[in-house]
């Protein structure tokens, strides 16, 4: 049986982006926790966040010393689902704790979670989960329950507001709500209750909740009390949230006059999408108009210019036809256009632009290529396109660099490119003189591309490592295979 400093090892290299520093700090944690005596009656979970998904990874558990576990069989490797453990998951992201919020075991019992973030170096690296079984006090059904606007303690706070304008808060498409002078949670409007409970996994009603407990950046309420000299003065803050999948617009500011805090949450998870699309459609376009001015403009003035000293007519139109074909080469990518259906075999895909790297490169025939790519594996075509881009960046990086500063006996560039356990994995090896890993991307357009494609098109799991004796790139993402 795998003890629990490798299987936490072992789970945080395969499905995290930690550090092995990083890992020794939770192996460390892990350890005190087997000496301590403290959580002697509860449940007690370390937690990560999943590299490849919005949700979380159980990295350690340990049993009650007091009383039995709520757990038969065991949970180490299993998935904390947002919809489950939401306050896992807000803890992950934000660093703030939640404290006592509801929530549902991998076995499906209902219990009551305290979740305290575990820092480096001013990260959050993971979660420290404390659980305690809630079934008899369990609601049979979850409920989200709107405040009423008939409390006095609202009538008071909105006092400095008109009526009218007040009520139409109700019909707003943000989330609104309002915190009283101790942090307690005094008005929502339907549309925070929607949000709490449909994209942040909230079980329990909202209904006098602490703002430290639904707040979703990492300041707390006595930060802002502590800013605003205990709400008497003018405070506000704005801040863009991610938190999943979802991205939140945070507006939260103080009434001095009744010491209330108000949080504006707005959704704006749609619009960062099509931003993140935009902008990852003006990389590939700056990327090809990069390529076309680098990689053909010479060739094709030399071309044009052979062109212009020929007299023959026949010689001038070959040229000129020679021009065209080697402009055509940069529209490899219509190729996935013509496709009937959203189904891509990455193996055929590959071999395409391998060898339009061949031919782009013929010139380097000292240079040996070779492929072992799985013939198992078929994308939709967003995905297809995504790993066509990063592996064509990647070779003809090692083509236009690993060899230009060194005389290799035998230069070899290897692409590989497997399926194990539902992850898909893409090594390109090559035995040249390396380069630095830890400078920035942003100063090669070409390898900010693989970043950034594999981050945001495979939501996938980047690993460069160089040396004089070569570099090697590893790429691992989800299949998500095709019905």
């Amino acid at each position: 049986m795998m003890k629990y400093r490798e299987k936490i090892k072992k789970l945080c290299e395969e499905q995290t982006n930690l550090s092995q520093e990083d890992i020794e700090t939770l192996i460390e944690q892990a350890d005190l926790l087997m000496k301590t005596s403290d959580y002697a009656s509860e449940d007690v979970f370390i937690d990560v966040r999943n590299v490849y998904s919005e949700h979380a990874t159980v990295i350690f558990h340990k049993k009650p010393q007091t009383k039995g576990s709520l757990y038969e069989k065991t949970v180490v490797g299993s998935i904390a689902y947002l919809q489950n453990e939401p306050g896992v998951i807000r803890t992950l992201h934000t660093g703030a704790p939640s404290i006592g919020l509801s929530a549902l075991s991998q076995e499906g019992i209902p219990i009551q979670q305290t979740v305290l973030p575990i820092m480096r170096e001013g990260r959050v690296i993971a979660t420290l989960i404390l659980e305690k079984d809630i079934s008899p006090d369990f609601p049979r059904h979850f409920s989200l329950k709107t405040t009423e606007f008939s409390h006095r303690e609202v009538d008071d706070v909105c006092a400095t507001i008109d009526s009218e304008e007040f009520a139409l808060l109700k019909y707003m498409n943000d989330a609104v709500l309002v915190f009283n002078q101790v942090g307690q949670l005094i008005y929502f409007n339907p549309q925070a209750a929607t949000i709490y409970r449909t994209k942040l996994g909230y079980m329990d009603s909202l209904e006098g909740m602490h703002y430290d407990n639904l707040v979703l950046e990492k300041n707390i309420f006595a930060d802002i009390c502590a800013a605003s000299n205990d709400l008497t003065d003018t405070y506000s803050v704005s801040a863009e949230v991610q938190y999943g999948t979802n991205c939140f617009s945070i507006n939260q500011y103080v009434v001095r006059e009744t010491q209330s805090l108000v949080m504006i949450c707005k959704d704006i998870s749609e619009l960062k999408r099509l931003e993140a699309h935009l902008s990852l459609e003006r990389t590939s376009i700056r990327e090809m108009n990069h390529r076309v001015k680098n990689n053909l403009q010479t060739v094709v003035s030399l071309l044009r210019l052979q062109a212009q000293k020929s007299q023959d007519k026949d010689v001038k139109k070959n040229l000129a036809d020679s021009v065209n074909r080697i402009l055509s080469i940069s529209m490899t990518h219509e190729l996935l256009s013509l496709q009937k259906n959203d189904e891509i075999s990455v193996e055929k895909l590959l071999e395409g632009v391998v060898s339009n790297v061949q031919r782009c490169f013929s010139e380097r025939l000292d240079i040996k290529l070779s492929c072992d790519l799985d013939s198992r594996i078929y994308l939709d075509s967003s995905r297809a396109t995504a790993l066509a881009l990063v592996v064509n960046e990647l070779l003809q990086n090692s083509y236009d660099h690993a060899f230009e500063t060194i005389k290799q006996k035998n230069p070899e560039i290897h692409l590989q490119i497997t399926l194990d356990n539902d992850i898909i994995e893409v090594r390109v090896i090559d035995n040249g003189s390396g380069y630095d890993v830890n400078r920035s991307f942003e100063d090669h357009l070409g390898l900010m591309i693989v970043e950034r494609f594999v981050k945001s098109k495979l939501s996938g799991k980047l690993s460069v490592r160089s040396s004089q004796r070569g570099t090697r790139t590893i790429i691992t993402f989800k299949y998500n295979r095709i019905d």
